[in-house]
């Protein structure tokens, strides 16, 4: 299984996802998870969350989700505007899996992967699709730290190719992936899904305007700056699937001193998915 850093917490999904925790941050990409699959997932306490995030989100309940996520997660919903949370309640509810069948679809296809504090949950569905969903042990305590998400295309690959630290430069994506963030920020996103891949562009233009209003507020909020991404990229990994998919993870860790004693280590992943276009490398949302 495949340990790809979803992308912040609440983001649009489809595009790419990230996530907050409070706690040590484990190397997720570089240590062999412990794999638990199928049945036994629904009695591991991750297993079990994802099953009510999915009931949850499924009635709307986005609030009671949020309530199931790591302290900071919670801390940042709450510093987040009104009409945002709409915004991201109504992509988090659109995205989730189907609750009546999800349990059913983890016993038949579920894989759980354990990294000491962290973990993924990632379940094939039909059609090449497939739901993930990403934990973190909070105070001895497992939280769920995004999704469940139902993610395009996203079946398991035969052929995996990992590009690590400054290799990532070389390659076709690091040059695309910055112009991409800089023209999210310079609030050109028409130009940045030019970079797309031809089915991304016309799902893009097919979308109402609100709701490209909406995902490009969302890219512009959790996309790290310009100078900052350049700083991460060299740190990040670049995974390759069959040749044909790829996705891009870049990982900021931050630590302060919250009392004599006790420090306080937040990481954010930002996960940004790419797809080979006629022979080039595009965005593949």
């Amino acid at each position: 299984m495949r340990m790809t850093g979803p992308l912040v917490s609440l983001v649009r999904i489809s595009v790419f996802t990230a996530f907050t925790v409070l706690g040590c941050y484990p190397s997720v990409l570089a240590q062999p998870p412990d794999d638990i699959k199928g049945e036994a997932i629904l009695k591991h306490p991750a297993g079990q969350l994802a099953v009510k995030a999915a009931e949850l989100l499924t009635a709307g309940k986005t609030e009671e989700v949020v309530a199931l996520g790591p302290k900071s997660g919670q801390d940042e919903w709450r510093k987040t505007s009104a009409e945002e949370r709409k915004e991201i309640a109504a992509m988090m509810q659109r995205r989730a899996p189907a609750s009546g069948t999800f349990a059913d679809a983890i016993r038949k296809a579920g894989v759980l992967a354990i990294n000491d504090n962290s973990a993924v949950l990632r379940v094939d569905l039909t059609k090449g699709d497939a739901a993930i969903a990403y934990f973190e042990r909070e105070a001895g305590a497992w939280r769920l730290t995004n999704g469940p998400m139902v993610i395009a295309g996203a079946g398991e690959p035969a052929n995996e190719t990992r590009i690590e630290g400054a290799d990532i430069l070389k390659h076709p994506i690091a040059a695309l992936a910055v112009q991409y963030v800089e023209l999210v920020h310079a609030g050109k996103i028409d130009e940045a899904m030019r970079l797309a891949s031809r089915e991304a562009q016309d799902q893009w233009k097919a979308e109402p305007a609100s709701e490209r209003a909406e995902s490009a507020a969302f890219r512009k909020q959790t996309l790290p700056s310009v100078a900052e991404f350049k700083l991460l990229l060299p740190s990040g990994v670049l995974i390759i699937e069959d040749g044909e998919r790829a996705t891009l993870n870049v990982i900021k860790k931050e630590q302060r001193p919250i009392k004599a004693g006790t420090v306080e280590y937040s990481s954010t992943t930002v996960a940004i998915p790419f797809v080979l276009d006629n022979g080039e490398w595009k965005l593949a949302r």
